[in-house]
């Protein structure tokens, strides 16, 4: 499946998925998704050292989902992305894969 596939990636992006395949079979809560679009966007920037992630987003830039971020920086960090045709393209993409696993 599309989780299954990040185990090929860094390891950035497979502690993601881990932390998301373990709440594919639950209801995973809007703000959950986002975090995790988020943080995959962020694995994605990093592995192309030549482009920064937002300010905005640092707090999501730490590797243990859920474990930070309120829900204002969040929204701030979604705010920060939609800024760059880029990252927003590929945080809407990650987005859409995490809502299509439910």
């Amino acid at each position: 499946g599309y989780l299954g596939s990040f185990s090929q990636k860094p390891d950035c992006f497979k502690q993601v998925a881990g932390r998301l395949r373990l709440q594919c079979e639950e209801d995973m809560p809007e703000a959950e998704r986002v975090e995790a679009a988020v943080r995959f966007t962020l694995c994605e920037l990093s592995t192309a050292r030549a482009h920064s992630h937002p300010l905005e987003c640092k707090p999501f830039a730490v590797l243990e989902v859920g474990s930070s971020g309120e829900d204002e920086q969040l929204s701030s960090c979604v705010e920060a992305l939609s800024r760059s045709t880029q990252h927003w393209s590929s945080y809407s993409g990650y987005l859409r894969e995490i809502r299509a696993c439910m």
